[in-house]
């Protein structure tokens, strides 16, 4: 996008005057005017999220496949740079930005409802909360604590007094926020990765390597990212909660690229993986089974879908249908596509 389009976007967004990059055509603006029309906008966001939020990722039936499809064609109406200067631009323009394109209200309604769901939910003994946020950003909640990992969102920093640790797999800017990150460490909050400090802060590893906080047991190694020439560049966590929650193991893939040899330091059973969509063909099932390196989930929730600020699918854009099509293909039966603002909870040895 060449400058004057930015200014033009800013200004738009500023002033609120209406619909820019990704407004909906089938809007009648000169009957309704403009509050007519974000109101008409909040209602139908509105309505059309809290279809989703009644039904469950786990539950694939053509009342949530519809609802997929119309949160898709809001998605499809965004542009990445729209998205991005979204992204980069002043507060109060970014809140513009909300009132006045559908996805975007979508994800910051996605936002709150997470962090209304961190802050107020009582997790009780031997059962675990988990939300997905954005892109591959989890929140992850027990009994006795609660950490995040590749969280990638306009508004992440509010998270940091709520969360006990944040991992970041890797230095690509849809896994992290760098407000987040130092707002982790204002409060003297761990914050794990490859990259973030030299290897004298002791949750910088460049190498596999295994840590504690509270109840949590955390296991490293360190792969390759899926994009050839990124050697050692991402890192694997699998997670164990503790004991409150039956010892419930998490593990989060980034954007590795599924190499076995690679994977040897982490727990071969899991109860939740989090594998991104790979641009590779279908290399995901490279890394499930019982063999070395391998690990066997109880499910898998497929992730890094509809990452807006990826221009289309030649750059990992991937779709909601494809996604679902992908799903399919996993090498566990029980492997679903999250959305962002659904939480699930684990209890009774079971994902509901």
């Amino acid at each position: 996008m060449d400058i004057i389009r930015k200014i033009q976007y800013l200004l738009f967004c500023l002033l609120a005057i209406g619909f820019v990059a990704c407004d909906d055509d089938d809007n009648n603006s000169t009957e309704i005017g403009h509050e007519g029309i974000l109101t008409q906008l909040a209602e139908e966001v509105d309505a059309t999220a809290q279809q989703l939020w009644n039904s469950s990722p786990l539950i694939v039936n053509a009342g949530r496949t519809a609802t997929l499809t119309k949160i898709q064609e809001y998605a499809d109406k965004c542009k990445n740079d729209y998205f991005i200067s979204y992204l980069n631009g002043f507060d109060q323009a970014s809140t513009n930005m909300e009132k006045c394109d559908p996805i975007i209200y979508f994800y910051r309604s996605a936002f709150d409802r997470v962090m209304d769901g961190v802050k107020n939910s009582k997790v009780e003994n031997g059962t675990v909360e988990i939300w997905l946020l954005y892109n591959m950003g989890y929140v992850v909640k027990t009994p006795s604590g609660c950490f995040a990992i590749d969280i990638s969102h306009r508004w992440a920093k509010e998270l940091a007094p709520y969360i006990d640790f944040l991992c970041v797999t890797h230095k690509h800017s849809d896994h992290y926020n760098n407000d987040l990150i130092q707002a982790m460490f204002d409060l003297g909050k761990p914050v794990l990765s490859n990259y973030l400090k030299d290897t004298t802060y002791p949750y910088t590893a460049k190498g596999d390597k295994d840590y504690e906080i509270g109840k949590f047991k955390i296991k490293t190694c360190i792969t390759d990212h899926n994009n050839s020439g990124l050697s050692n560049f991402v890192t694997v966590f699998s997670i164990d909660c503790g004991e409150d929650t039956g010892n419930f193991v998490f593990m989060h893939v980034g954007d590795s690229n599924y190499k076995p040899e690679q994977y040897t330091n982490l727990a071969s059973y899991v109860n939740v993986l989090i594998p991104r969509y790979a641009p590779n063909a279908l290399i995901e099932n490279n890394i499930l089974g019982s063999g070395a390196g391998q690990v066997e989930p109880d499910y898998v929730l497929l992730s890094h879908i509809l990452e807006l600020a990826h221009a289309g699918v030649d750059e990992s854009r991937w779709s909601l249908e494809l996604a679902l099509e992908r799903a399919s293909k996993i090498n566990c039966e029980q492997t679903y596509v999250p959305m962002w603002g659904e939480k699930m909870v684990w209890k009774n040895n079971k994902l509901n």
